[in-house]
């Protein structure tokens, strides 16, 4: 935020040991400020306590020469916003099982921070802050949820003022754009927010300014990732628009809970873990970044360690030169300064020695002590001696600021330029003090209400939370204030109102409450079939849902296997607690055992495949479904042929096929009363064995059955049969004789 500085440092042992950390320290201007010191202790005390693979660890925090500072866990790595930006921009975007990868490891670390405890008492941590910019991901594939500084916890040293809104706004939930008190599910809302944006390539809640943005917030309107990135599978949706909900309640009750779905759904789906794995992908978005840094850890190795050793040219500069005076005329060139720097001609001491001369003896100007930093690998330091001798002029502010920018990472200065005691902020407003009589010379801020306007009359109205009937006064144009209304009876109006003018009207218009009732949504036939409802993505069946009485809902099952999906409409009468819709689950596949006299004999059938026990007395027929109906067909020289029509009800059903002797004149042995050849009945009934590669909807006459296989009865006759795989579809005819079989197929593969 601006507040410190990070620097990379090495610790160092006995034997050659060494580590790399990295020293966060406050910025010199902001020691003074109490807030943020306290603000920055409890960062470290938060998470000092915080032992986890998916944390970045705090080893060390202590003050030196009046700064604190952190020493913490270096990642050789970047931060996911980074990651996400880059792979977009290249063209090579985190796939959506990388999305919920990363997601799962970062849910793992915010869960143990959740429920952890300290000799014996919660912790009860709430990070408040989860954005890309806090993840940060080594070229390794590691991930690391850092940043604790603005966590609620229960051992904080300072503690949050209610309503107090802190953390980056496109990522609060709902609750705490309000200010309201915060749990877990608080920061499950944001990890959702990045998981979304992670797989849609876009931001979730942006607007043109802050107020916008927190207004999307609190609205929390948030589509499927499939309606924007197709690759993204509905039952992925699911899980995601849940932890979305607007209602906390109605989110995963716990971040683990959340991490459970994703798990499931990532080992359900992902068929390639070497594919998907994390590490290659890093290692050639950040290539040229990895390459880098191999040759800068192969400088630092000249480095000198603590305690001496390390090459020549980083020896520190002999007392007499640091202590020189440098004095730089009013129109010295910038870039001559800078050059003087680089070849030696002068230290960064001298110039340090130069600004500390310049700045306070006229009141005008005033600098904090520079940090360390590199300037083409040469290594600087510098102390503020107070030396306040009599200069005055600006040209040489030109010169030091020009250096201090070249010297690149790690500077921090802070200068204040103007008339008497004039000061420049942390945001760059200049602001004046006010003069010998009392005046600031700039325009009072202009003081402003808001006249309430409320039905029905018995509302109650909250500005900022205090009761307010008629006006709420005290506020100032430009003020963003939060408004609450509610009456019995009426549903709660909540709404964040920007004051734009002195006298600002506000008309709240209450709805009236409608009864809500409760409906339980079951697939039958399929327990993993897709749940919608009003378009919206409920969940794997069974499903329930609150919608308002008498009101009807569009209900869309979409089956597991895919296809077309089964559309109902119910209206919430109150009396009927489940919705029950018949949906085709997947087939599972049976076997049919036929008993065979003589054995010996072949088998045919209209479905299935045939094999043979040992003593061949038994055809097996496999790749059947429950409900098929198939005929058998059995063969043997010297025997007449036999037929026989079988409907599967169960695995490892049993049928037998008797096969009669031709007799003596080679005609068929027949039954009393019956002339072989004799043609079925007309106007009977036959069957349409259908089938599709790899499968589809089936529709005979425009009615449905279901997904493939199927075996259906109908009359004898020409029937129009369409076969529908997703969007792709055929049409074919054909035509049922009584007593018979026809089989239709298709295959989409093709």
């Amino acid at each position: 935020g601006g507040m410190a500085e990070i620097f990379k440092a090495k610790t160092a042992g006995a034997e050659g040991f060494e580590k790399d950390i990295v020293i966060k320290r406050i910025l010199p201007h902001f020691t003074e400020d109490e807030a943020f010191v306290k603000m920055f202790i409890d960062e470290a005390t938060i998470t000092s306590k915080l032992q986890h693979s998916n944390i970045v660890q705090i080893f060390d925090f202590d003050v030196s020469e009046g700064s604190y500072y952190i020493a913490m866990e270096y990642i050789e790595g970047v931060d996911l916003k980074k990651v996400i930006d880059d792979g977009v921009k290249g063209g090579k975007p985190l796939s959506v099982a990388q999305c919920v990868w990363v997601t799962m490891e970062i849910a793992k670390g915010l869960h143990y921070a959740h429920v952890k405890d300290h000799k014996g008492k919660p912790l009860n941590i709430v990070h408040r802050d989860i954005s890309p910019h806090n993840v940060m991901l080594s070229y390794n594939a590691e991930v690391k949820l850092m940043d604790f500084g603005i966590a609620k916890a229960a051992q904080r040293s300072t503690k949050t003022m209610a309503g107090t809104v802190k953390g980056k706004v496109a990522y609060m939930s709902p609750e705490q754009a309000r200010g309201k008190p915060l749990d877990g599910r608080s920061d499950l809302f944001a990890l959702a927010i990045m998981l979304w944006e992670m797989l849609t390539h876009k931001r979730l809640f942006l607007g043109d300014s802050d107020f916008e943005t927190l207004t999307a917030v609190l609205k929390s309107e948030a589509p499927p990732p499939s309606s924007i990135n197709p690759d993204v599978p509905p039952d992925l949706d699911a899980i995601v628009l849940k932890a979305l909900e607007k209602d906390r309640d109605k989110r995963h009750p716990t971040v683990e809970a959340f991490n459970r779905d994703l798990t499931r759904w990532y080992y359900s789906n992902v068929t390639d873990l070497d594919k998907e794995a994390l590490k290659p992908y890093m290692q050639e978005l950040f290539a040229a970044d990895i390459a880098e840094l191999h040759s800068l850890t192969a400088e630092e190795k000249n480095l000198p360690r603590p305690g001496g050793g390390g090459a020549s040219h980083y020896a520190p500069e002999p007392q007499q030169q640091a202590d020189r005076t440098v004095a730089l005329p009013v129109d010295y060139d910038p870039q001559q300064a800078a050059t003087l720097l680089d070849d030696g001609s002068i230290s960064q001491a001298q110039i340090r020695q130069a600004l500390a001369k310049q700045t306070a003896s006229s009141g005008q100007f005033k600098a904090a002590p520079v940090g360390t930093g590199t300037y083409n690998q040469q290594a600087f330091t510098g102390t503020y001696n107070g030396e306040v001798p009599e200069k005055k002029g600006k040209g040489w502010l030109i010169a030091i600021i020009a250096i201090l920018v070249l010297a690149g990472g790690g500077v921090a200065a802070y200068f204040a330029l103007g008339d008497k005691g004039t000061t420049t902020g942390n945001n760059g407003a200049t602001t004046a003090p006010s003069g010998d009589n009392g005046s600031t010379g700039e325009k009072p801020e202009e003081t402003a209400e808001l006249v309430i306007k409320v039905d029905p009359p018995e509302t109650v109205v909250k500005v900022n939370g205090a009761p307010k009937e008629g006006k709420a006064t005290g506020l100032k144009v430009g003020d963003k204030v939060s408004v609450e209304a509610s009456a019995p009876g009426y549903e709660p109006f909540e709404d964040l109102v920007e004051v734009t003018k002195a006298s600002q009207p506000l008309e709240i218009v209450l709805k009236k409450k409608v009864e809500q009732v409760s409906l339980v949504i079951e697939a039958v036939g399929d327990e993993k079939a897709i749940i919608k409802v009003n378009g919206k993505v409920l969940g794997l069946s069974p499903q329930s849902f609150k919608g308002n009485k008498d009101e009807s809902y569009e209900v869309e099952v979409t089956p597991s296997a895919g296809g077309d999906p089964v559309k109902r409409t119910v209206k919430l009468d109150g009396a009927t607690p489940v919705f029950k819709v018949e949906v085709a689950g997947p087939a599972t596949e049976v076997k049919l055992v036929v008993k065979l006299d003589p054995p010996g004999s072949t088998v045919t059938v209209t479905k299935g495949t045939v094999s043979y026990s040992a003593d061949s007395s038994q055809a097996i027929i496999g790749g059947l479904a429950l409900d098929d109906s198939i005929t058998v067909n059995a063969t043997k020289a010297g025997y007449e042929d036999e037929s026989k029509a079988v409907k599967v009800t169960s695995d490892g059903q049993e049928v037998s096929l008797e096969l009669k002797k031709k007799s003596a004149g080679g005609g068929a042995t027949t039954s009393p009363g019956t002339s072989p050849g004799t043609a079925p009945a007309p106007g009977g009934k036959g069957t349409a064995q259908i089938n599709a590669k790899p499968w589809a909807q089936v529709t005979v006459d425009g009615k449905p059955y279901g997904t493939t296989p199927r075996s259906i009865e109908l009359p004898a006759g020409k029937h129009t049969i369409k076969l529908c795989k997703s969007a792709d579809c055929t049409t074919k005819v054909v035509t049922i004789s009584s007593g018979k079989t026809s089989t239709v197929t298709h295959d989409f593969s093709n």
